[in-house]
């Protein structure tokens, strides 16, 4: 005999197999869904290597403040 007609009635396997028809139209929609959202993703542009220098400098000279802030509290306690 099998453990599994042992531990569950046999009424209980009929029920947990079936889906619902709503259950059934939900997962279909939702799986199209992804499916379309992952196809229709746009690439990011690129971006060119003049405005990539100027924002990596920008961002060097914000951490260059930031850190002479910081040695400038050390100082200051």
């Amino acid at each position: 005999m099998s453990t599994k007609s042992v531990l569950r009635p046999p009424e209980a396997l009929d029920a947990s197999r079936t889906v619902s028809l709503t259950d059934r139209v939900a997962l279909r929609i939702g799986m199209a869904l992804i499916i379309w959202s992952r196809r229709t993703r746009r690439v990011r542009p690129s971006i060119d290597p003049a405005l990539r220098v100027q924002l990596e400098r920008e961002r060097a000279e914000r951490e260059a403040q930031w850190l002479m802030l910081g040695a400038g509290m050390r100082v200051w306690r």
